[in-house]
């Protein structure tokens, strides 16, 4: 079977995407940073197949340049790429700190440039995906440095779809109300729901079935889907 990289496979719509390609036979190649893998890896291990952890530092280019290397060392039959390590800072656009400039673009928009192109250049079969987020439709600037890294992944998703589709396809999911921000409040979701067209939020089940849509259907490149209740399209 195929092997899967996941990018912040420790946490999250990582974690899930990784224990659901598991159970589908992928072995997994699992990316992480601060999070502890040792729990995920287990939960893929305990479904037959192969899982290897890769910690790098995403925020720093250097680490980001040796990760597909590092990986097709160990497996030789990777055919798919997520990513969907990400950071999420509240600061708006007067408020934004170099800082939080610098190790956001790094992460959510540099790294995975790079990580795209060593894929191209190094396995060239298989599919991207790239998880982005429905606040790119919109224009909302209380994650100031988040939106605009999102809004140039998902340019780079279209670009990459364009150049590479003959032999790589590349497409992005925007979640919207899926998971409450960490440390949020019990009753998050169900009170931001309020405000979807759906009126409801939705769920870590829905991600995963737009992640079998874009597995399945071979002639699907250069899209993104939104799996979110059609909040993307209120105005922000």
């Amino acid at each position: 079977m195929p092997t899967a990289i996941i990018t912040g496979g420790a946490i999250r719509i990582g974690k899930a995407m990784a224990l659901h390609l598991a159970g589908k036979g992928f072995s997994i190649a699992l990316h992480y940073n601060q999070s502890n893998p040792s729990e995920t890896i287990d939960e893929i291990k305990s479904r037959g197949v192969r899982c290897l952890e890769y910690p790098c530092d995403l925020t720093k280019i250097e680490e980001a340049e040796q990760l597909i290397a590092r990986v097709i060392a160990d497996f030789n039959d990777v055919e798919l790429l997520i990513n969907s390590a990400a950071n999420f800072i509240q600061e708006n656009l007067e408020e934004t700190h170099k800082d939080t400039l610098a190790s956001t673009l790094h992460l959510n928009l540099m790294s995975p440039y790079l990580l795209m192109r060593d894929y191209k250049r190094s396995i060239n079969k298989g599919m991207i995906v790239n998880i982005i987020d429905e606040r790119v439709r919109k224009h909302i600037s209380t994650f100031a440095a988040y939106s605009v890294s999102k809004v140039g992944l998902k340019h780079l998703t279209e670009l990459a779809a364009v150049e590479w589709g003959e032999t790589v396809r590349v497409n992005g999911i925007a979640p919207g109300l899926i998971l409450p921000p960490q440390g949020g409040a019990p009753d998050y979701l169900e009170k931001a729901a309020e405000k979807v067209p759906t009126r409801t939020h939705g769920n870590m089940e829905n991600l995963l079935q737009a992640l079998d849509y874009l597995l399945e259907n071979q002639f699907v490149n250069g899209d993104t889907l939104f799996v979110d209740g059609g909040e993307s399209w209120l105005r922000s």
